[in-house]
């Protein structure tokens, strides 16, 4: 993981993982995430994590202990590269959190607008490749 004391700014080729806590949020027979995983929240912060300086294991572990404070079921992640985002015209913020310094937000989203946030969702989506949990455990 990064160093919480030295957090740089977050690069267009890095890649960023969207944990899934909703089966309604991704398909296993079709192996995709659904645009719904990646739309953002009221306060227009999309949550995602760094892959950056991070072993396969402590990408989990951010998503395990976040679930674990939201008291839901860690399923998968969506991994996107962060010029995905940008190419939407979206902002990718490093925000370091006390467990996870590797947190990071997607900003940018027109929030006025329901029907341009799924559009972009589903762009997203489109990208994103979809890493079931158990997968990553064998």
């Amino acid at each position: 993981m990064l160093d919480p004391t030295n957090v740089p700014a977050v690069e267009s080729d890095e890649l960023l993982a969207r944990y899934i806590y909703s089966s309604r949020h991704f398909s296993r027979e079709n192996r995709r995430v659904k645009a719904a995983a990646f739309l953002p929240p009221g306060n227009g912060k999309e949550s995602v994590t760094r892959h950056r300086d991070a072993t396969e294991a402590e990408v989990w572990q951010a998503g395990q202990a976040a679930a674990a404070k939201r008291n839901q079921t860690l399923y998968a992640r969506g991994d996107v590269l962060a010029a995905t985002c940008e190419s939407q015209r979206l902002t990718v913020e490093a925000d370091p959190i006390e467990d996870n310094p590797n947190h990071t937000n997607v900003v940018g989203w027109p929030m006025d607008d329901k029907a341009a946030c799924k559009l972009i969702a589903e762009e997203i989506a489109v990208a994103a490749r979809f890493v079931p949990l158990l997968e990553s455990e064998n």
